[in-house]
């Protein structure tokens, strides 16, 4: 939650975007060795955005991404009355509020 909070009302630190940014490159690039993982990202693309979107140009939009679109993404997503939480494993007793969940 406090890194919700973050995001939504701090800059990001330096190079946190840009280490973003190259790790979803990177993801794609190895997304493509795979044809069951191409094929199912075509079909995503197509389901979705009824066309197919070439990896330049899904590079250029992931380079494009400013802090200033990554924080108001944060504000529109990160909603206190909209969070749900799920917990799983030995929990011994823990009780959460619904204050506890405010983003």
């Amino acid at each position: 939650m406090e890194e919700f909070r973050r995001l939504k009302s701090e800059p990001l630190q330096p190079g946190e975007l840009r280490r973003a940014q190259d790790q979803l490159k990177g993801n794609l690039l190895l997304s493509l060795e795979s044809s069951m993982s191409r094929m199912s990202n075509l079909a995503r693309q197509q389901m979705y955005f009824e066309r197919f979107f070439d990896l330049n140009e899904i590079i250029q939009r992931v380079e494009a991404v400013t802090e200033d679109e990554v924080m108001a993404m944060a504000g529109h997503l990160f909603q206190s009355e909209r969070v749900a939480l799920t917990m799983l494993g030995r929990l011994d007793g823990l009780h959460l509020s619904r204050k506890q969940l405010v983003c």
